[in-house]
């Protein structure tokens, strides 16, 4: 099934900003929805999608239900313990505590989505340097000439 190209945009938007948000921090469905205008139920059934491989690449488990829920899918115990690593502080019940310290905000959401990236970020990888780090103050030889010619 083909997904529509404003479906593709706001998955796209979902992970700029999950991939916005730090270590140690979370982000609710309902604040991704108002920085995106999406319903929250979006959002949530966008992450609950992803595939193993993009799960790697975007740190997923930082998103949580409007009261600090985590979820209660299949990757739960890995949210939980992801977040606990991260020192985020959850009850046994599942409830990040502190919610409005650790959460961000709409409006660091939307930023996220709007910040243009880094220029070094999206640059191809420079080649390797010719020379070892310890011999850049030294002259290279010519490349026609042996050493000591």
């Amino acid at each position: 099934m083909a997904r529509s190209q404003a479906t593709t945009r706001i998955k796209a938007e979902t992970l700029a900003i999950v991939r916005d948000v730090p270590p140690g921090r979370v982000a609710t469905f309902e604040a991704i929805g108002a920085a995106l205008a999406v319903a929250p139920r979006h959002i949530a059934y966008i992450l609950a999608m992803l595939t193993d491989g993009e799960r790697e690449i975007a740190p997923w488990h930082r998103v949580v239900a409007q009261g600090g829920a985590i979820g209660r899918g299949p990757h739960r115990d890995a949210q939980f313990a992801r977040l606990v690593r991260e020192g985020v502080l959850i009850s046994p019940a599942g409830i990040v505590q502190d919610l409005a310290r650790v959460a961000i905000s709409p409006a660091d959401a939307a930023r996220a989505v709007h910040r243009k990236p880094d220029a070094a970020a999206d640059a191809p990888p420079s080649a390797p340097a010719s020379r070892s780090r310890g011999m850049k103050d030294r002259p290279m030889p010519d490349a026609g000439k042996g050493p000591g010619r």
